[in-house]
């Protein structure tokens, strides 16, 4: 009974939570905006730039043409941050995915409190914050973390309500899972569902949710998720055409497409990638989880039929991960605050002793070490310019000095007699400092070590300079060589109409596209966009040539350079600003 609480056990609790709480807003929030877009940010970037900029928030469109590639919530939590705070921009589009890792942090500690106890709870919930695929993704503008918090959330859920459920907590649960759908696709839906299956089959307690409200209740939520569909398919698109020639504007033929028929295709050269994806997306706590898993597998006999029941489930998504036809890295990240949990009760039932204890001796002694070399950067600054030749981030050299200092603090108290770590956490004694020793370093390389590297980091600088010098050429007259349309070049110009492509792997229909786009802008000025590698300049000034388009590829009129000092590989965008005859060049003879 509550009157019966020790009141300084109740304060404990309450700072153990604090501190956590306050140590996962800093982790995920701190510069999140700070980096430039990357690789697939671009995309929800532009798509919700597009959305706000045509009003139309039913047809998700890129390069201004309808694009179903996800559904259209996870662009819809980015709109309203986009109002309120500046705009579209890197902190706004990553926002989301921040808020739902702390969804998902929410639904792991609850899920841990229901199932095991509060330390339990609370160390699954640092092993989760400190890993790298959580931290990764919930710093990156996508739908994947989204798609965690639903999955986790809902189970949690589950456990929370199942005893009384009615038609309302049905509800709740299945509008947890379509709003994951709604984000990431259909597996927000089967996942949740898998993994309590061996404790709805266990007892027969499936009969007891074999009841008109469940029913009614899943028909309702998937009726609102469909709403969204149905209303893109009734209402004209404000902007854009369909690609490739499509005719649906709901995008149901995507979901049908990538959630039901790529699901069965069976593809053998990636059939055993979360074998090795999934202590990935663990590191560094890859070792420590899995020794915690396999304890607790070897005290099987010894388990609460509920924690066995969700070895099992667990077991089973791992299982639909392997078996789906379409498999990427990032797509185990449900799984992830599970085997956090898991791997927690193991650690917490045995404690320092057994197979707990090398693994955690060793994960101690590399938590001191690269502590060590984080303060050994500070005493190493002198000999920084020697070494890369450019001047060190301030950011850097910060983060890296203060996550040091604070990691070997947290080390040094560690087996105290008043246990100040462990009364800070919650965590069990002789594991909380080397896990929030860990957490600090990882979450200084995700908050302050990449965050600073962007200097280093040239497409947006190239491209904020070419939304200058291309000022009044129309995007029509702009074609991307070989290639589509870089979404971040359609955000950081901030274009309001499509630009043209050649994307093609068959040369011909490259070369055919080229043609009509310089007899479409006879006498105007065009810009050509290109990567600066041998192979697409030589294809470029072949096509060139045949049509008779004088263009000098060796001397583009804007090319992104690299950062002095800095060795870089990857591949740069060269432009070349055009002025075409005013009549169309004929096709040249032979090739």
């Amino acid at each position: 009974m509550a009157g019966n609480t020790d009141p300084s056990e109740a304060v404990a609790r309450r700072r153990n939570e604090l501190f956590f709480w306050a140590f996962a807003v800093v982790v995920l929030l701190i510069f999140l905006g700070r980096n430039a877009l990357w690789t697939s940010e671009g995309r929800w970037a532009e798509i919700v730039r597009e959305m706000i900029a045509s009003g139309d928030y039913l047809h998700p469109s890129l390069n201004w043409q309808i694009y179903f590639d996800k559904p259209q919530l996870s662009y819809w939590l980015i709109v309203p941050f986009a109002h309120v705070l500046n705009g579209v921009n890197e902190f706004t589009v990553r926002l989301p995915s921040a808020l739902a890792a702390l969804v998902g942090l929410f639904g792991t500690v609850t899920l841990g409190k229901r199932l095991f106890d509060r330390q339990t709870a609370l160390l699954g919930g640092w092993l989760l914050l400190g890993s790298y695929g959580f931290l990764f993704w919930g710093r990156t503008a996508a739908a994947d973390m989204a798609n965690l918090a639903a999955v986790i959330l809902a189970v949690a859920y589950f456990f929370q309500v199942e005893e009384r459920a009615g038609f309302f907590h049905y509800l709740g649960f299945y509008l947890i899972c379509f709003a994951g759908a709604l984000a990431k696709g259909l597996p927000a839906v089967i996942l949740p569902l898998a993994l309590i299956l061996p404790h709805l089959l266990a007892e027969k307690r499936w009969k007891r949710h074999l009841r008109f409200g469940n029913i009614a209740a899943f028909g309702l939520a998937a009726a609102l998720y469909l709403t969204p569909f149905y209303l893109a398919k009734i209402v004209l698109p404000v902007a854009g055409q369909p690609l490739s020639g499509a005719v649906d504007y709901s995008g149901l033929q995507q979901v049908w497409r990538e959630n039901v028929l790529n699901a069965f295709v069976f593809d053998a050269d990636s059939l055993f990638l979360y074998f090795y994806s999934l202590p990935r997306v663990l590191l560094p706590w890859t070792l420590v989880i899995g020794v915690g898993i396999a304890g607790m597998i070897r005290q099987w006999k010894e388990l609460p039929p509920v924690v066995r029941q969700l070895l099992v489930g667990t077991l089973l998504m791992f299982a639909l991960f392997c078996a789906a036809g379409t498999r990427r890295w990032y797509y185990i990240l449900p799984m992830t605050p599970f085997c956090a949990l898991l791997g927690a009760a193991g650690m917490t039932r045995l404690g320092y002793d057994g197979w707990n204890r090398p693994a955690l001796v060793l994960m101690r002694y590399l938590v001191i070490v690269a502590g060590s070399l984080c303060l050994a950067s500070l005493i190493a600054l002198p000999l920084w310019n020697r070494v890369v030749r450019v001047q060190p981030p301030g950011l850097l050299i910060a983060g890296l000095t203060a996550a040091g200092i604070l990691s070997l603090i947290v080390m040094l108290l560690d087996n105290q007699p008043n246990m100040p770590v462990e009364r800070l956490t919650g965590m069990p004694p002789r594991i909380a400092a080397t896990v929030l020793g860990g957490a600090i370093l990882i979450g200084t390389l995700f908050g302050c070590v990449l965050p600073s590297l962007t200097q280093f980091r040239t497409e947006k600088p190239f491209y904020l300079e070419l939304k200058g010098a291309l000022a009044g050429i129309p995007p029509d007259a702009m074609l991307f060589w070989q290639d589509n349309a870089d979404e971040k070049y359609l955000f950081y110009l901030e274009l309001r109409e499509p630009v043209r492509d050649t994307s093609s792997r068959n040369p011909e229909e490259n070369y055919a596209e080229l043609r009509r786009f310089v007899a479409d802008h006879a006498g105007k000025r065009v810009v050509i966009i290109a990567v600066n590698t041998p192979s697409e300049l030589a294809e470029l000034e072949q096509a060139a040539k045949r049509i008779g388009l004088k263009i000098d590829v060796q001397k583009p009129d804007y090319s992104e350079k690299p950062t002095p000092g800095v060795r870089d590989c990857s591949n740069k965008r060269v432009v070349w600003v055009l002025e075409l005859p005013g009549r169309a060049p004929t096709q040249a003879t032979g090739k």
